[in-house]
């Protein structure tokens, strides 16, 4: 089977011969092993990002490649905002765009994907599709509309609104889920087939179950609704512990959701078996960086182990990898799963 065969047989909670196996995102990780900054790959021919990017996910062994993963943030650029650029890792948003939420009616979105860092990521996303030959999904990762939200307008000022204004919070909301779908439609015309929703802000460590399930739930169900109706797969990862609220994403549309180490696989299995796939959880510091591959080995075992035989799973770190972490350690983390074959 290819790994595209692999992954999609798990989303569809089916039976593989051995455990589906890929990193999350690792743009970074990738251009950084070929030493090239995200600022500098912006200014590369899409050819040759296209070709580093195959090449670091081929030479891993990874069941999914990522389309420019780690430059979430120049979407926000192209509509008018502030960011920086680091000699590592992905760029940072300095400063909100949106100072007052009725602003959002005087930020154009009609023509930021014709700005020229956003067609360098539409063309090396649509030259990776073509290296891949349809053996792998091409992948994209973004952030979603909670998420979104936080960095147009600031996470603290999107907190507070959520109890002093709620009305222009889901109204934010609404535009930031339609913003992030007119991006993704541009990947999904060059070919990527597979949308990672990433939503960090929606974290337990920053939002109530109760806020969550009145505002980040009906904006992740417009997302999901929308994307299946476009025909790719999709999975949805929120950063830190989310346990108490793992019961409420069975409904949402996603194919996959994607935990957090912070995250018990058990409880997983115990919420989404047969209902959803799920994945992670592995700590992308303290075990896929800073491990030895034999520590990272044995992390993968235990959690194939507490997945579980049923199907469904996909071992996959709980979050983006650090731009250092050994690529020893990523192959010893995907040999653990494309040899490791299942009872069922």
């Amino acid at each position: 089977m290819t790994g595209k065969e692999i992954i999609g047989a798990a989303l569809k909670l089916q039976a593989t011969p051995r455990y589906p196996v890929t990193l999350m995102s690792g743009g970074a990780w990738a251009l950084n092993s070929a030493g090239i900054s995200l600022e500098k790959a912006l200014a590369s021919p899409p050819e040759k990002i296209a070709a580093v990017l195959y090449g670091a996910y081929s030479g891993a062994g990874s069941d999914i490649f990522w389309a420019v993963s780690g430059f979430n943030n120049i979407l926000i650029g192209a509509i008018g905002g502030k960011i920086k650029f680091r000699a590592k890792g992905t760029p940072d948003v300095i400063e909100p765009l949106v100072k007052h939420i009725p602003d959002i009616d005087t930020i154009s979105t009609s023509a930021f994907k014709d700005t020229p860092q956003m067609r360098f990521l539409y063309e090396t996303s649509r030259l990776l599709v073509r290296q891949t030959g349809g053996e792998h999904f091409v992948a994209l990762t973004r952030w979603g509309p909670f998420t979104l939200a936080g960095l147009l307008y600031g996470a603290e000022n999107l907190m507070r609104g959520v109890y002093r204004d709620p009305g222009s919070v889901r109204r934010l909301l609404e535009w930031t889920a339609e913003l992030y779908l007119a991006d993704v439609q541009n990947y999904i015309d060059a070919g990527v087939d597979f949308a990672l929703v990433a939503e960090p802000t929606a974290s337990g460590d920053m939002i109530s179950r109760e806020h969550f399930a009145a505002f980040a739930l009906p904006a992740f169900t417009k997302v999901f609704t929308a994307l299946k109706q476009k025909g790719i797969a999709t999975c949805l990862h929120i950063c830190g512990n989310i346990e108490n609220r793992l019961d409420l994403l069975n409904g949402i549309g996603a194919d996959l959701i994607s935990v957090d180490y912070k995250v018990s696989l058990k409880k997983c299995r115990e919420i989404f078996g047969g209902k959803t796939a799920f994945a992670g959880n592995m700590n992308p510091v303290g075990v896929i960086q800073r491990e030895s591959p034999e520590g990272v080995a044995r992390a993968c075992e235990r959690c194939i182990s507490e997945a579980g035989e049923d199907t469904g799973y996909i071992l996959m770190p709980g979050c983006d990898i650090p731009p250092s972490t050994p690529a020893e350690n990523i192959k010893a983390m995907v040999h653990t799963g494309k040899n490791t074959r299942r009872n069922t």
